[in-house]
């Protein structure tokens, strides 16, 4: 098979990278407690990128899915927080609530950093995190950004470009959150003020100048959450690989909303006054239906395969799957311009599922990522991943138990 190249014309043999020159920040321990399948885990990491192997249902997921709560949400599968306790523990004691525990030790270029997030729950019963960072209870979730930025590829994500537009949006804030960390902060406080305002209006008894005030703070945050979002966007498009036989697809990436409509032609000051004068007139209406007709939280993250001229929804799964590695490899050069604060790049199962030349591509990638960077992979079989063998961390997973596998 016809090797695929680099700017040079020659993407190296696996045989000939360099174990010396993977990444060195990122995590080098990994401590589960109650997670998922993991009664206790408790890890150590080289620095090198992380493979982890097994059959399916053994639990390579779970540990991609606990390095994902290092960063604010609900993890990569987006679900309560209760659901990832272990089930054989919680069965066997059903008189306490459920809870989990992970702690990690990160290195980056300005030191080593302690990090914690479990499943706590407050006076009258509601789920929620705590963090801990170097052993200190931190304020918000948002307080990890400082520290790390996660991101992952799963096989869900397959169908990213068919799904509603704020599963992309999610994607595209995830990438964010790793340049920006004051983003996840505006995230929030965004939320909280829509919520606040939606409650008032719904009650129908309200302070007109309260809600004049939550209306500036939404048309704020959000015309820097769009603008945000938008250079991020414009970033992927102009980072990503040009060479004609380059085999991941070029793209074209943009967001569309109300908000950025108005941004295209308009300082950003008069947007904010646009956008708060749109919420006051549309009171009435955002009090019947609940949240707010228009805003950032209305965007919607849009792709183009350019050599088929074609929207990324209307292409075919495998041509999906291209342009979502495309993007992401081209966050990685973005975020080697913006951060030196570590990145984990998770990508499940996502080598058993590319041919030849774009594995081998895409383990070139993953070998010219800077210090800033660290990547784990899973796979069901090993042989998926032979072009890095003794240049990688190889575990095998079994039951809930890890090996190292040299």
């Amino acid at each position: 098979m016809e090797k695929a190249q680099n700017k040079e014309g020659c993407f190296p043999d696996a045989q000939s990278l360099n174990p010396g020159s993977w990444p060195q920040n990122g995590l080098s321990r990994l401590v589960l407690h109650q997670f998922r399948n993991y009664h206790n885990l408790d890890l150590s990491i080289h620095h090198s990128p992380v493979i982890l192997i097994g059959p399916n249902g053994a639990g390579k997921t779970n540990v991609l899915e606990a390095i994902s709560f290092l960063s604010p949400g609900r993890g990569l599968r987006s679900i309560k927080l209760s659901q990832v306790t272990n089930l054989k523990k919680l069965n066997q004691d059903a008189s306490h609530p459920p809870s989990w525990a992970i702690a990690a030790t990160v290195t980056t270029s300005l030191g080593t950093v302690q990090l914690g997030t479990g499943l706590d729950y407050t006076t009258i019963g509601n789920e929620r995190r705590l963090i801990k960072i170097n052993g200190q209870l931190a304020k918000s979730q948002a307080s990890l950004t400082d520290w790390i930025s996660v991101v992952w590829v799963t096989p869900q994500m397959d169908r990213l470009f068919l799904e509603g537009a704020s599963i992309r949006r999610k994607f595209i804030d995830r990438l964010v959150y790793a340049l920006d960390p004051a983003h996840s902060t505006r995230i929030h406080r965004y939320e909280h003020h829509m919520r606040e305002r939606a409650r008032l209006l719904k009650e129908g008894r309200y302070d007109p100048l309260w809600v004049s005030t939550l209306e500036r703070h939404l048309a704020e945050d959000g015309v820097a959450i769009v603008a945000a979002r938008h250079q991020v966007v414009k970033s992927l498009s102009a980072a990503q690989r040009k060479e004609k036989d380059y085999p991941f697809p070029q793209f074209h990436a943009e967001m569309k909303g109300e908000v950025e409509s108005w941004l295209e032609n308009q300082p950003a000051l008069a947007v904010e006054d646009i956008y708060t004068e749109k919420l006051k007139a549309c009171r009435h209406q955002d009090g019947e239906i609940g949240g707010a007709g228009i805003g950032s939280h209305r965007s919607d993250f849009q792709v183009h395969h350019l050599a088929k001229q074609l929207p990324a929804e209307l292409c075919s799964t495998g041509e999906q799957k291209m342009l979502l590695l495309a993007v992401t490899l081209a966050f990685t050069r973005v975020q080697e311009n913006y951060r030196t604060c570590p990145t984990v790049l998770l990508l499940d199962d996502v080598a058993a599922h590319l041919d030849d030349q774009h594995r081998m591509v895409l383990f070139q990638e993953i070998y010219q990522l800077e210090r800033s960077f660290q990547v784990w992979m899973t796979g069901t079989d090993r042989a998926a991943f032979k072009n890095l063998d003794g240049q990688a961390q190889f575990l095998t997973i079994q039951n809930a138990m890890l090996t190292n596998d040299f």
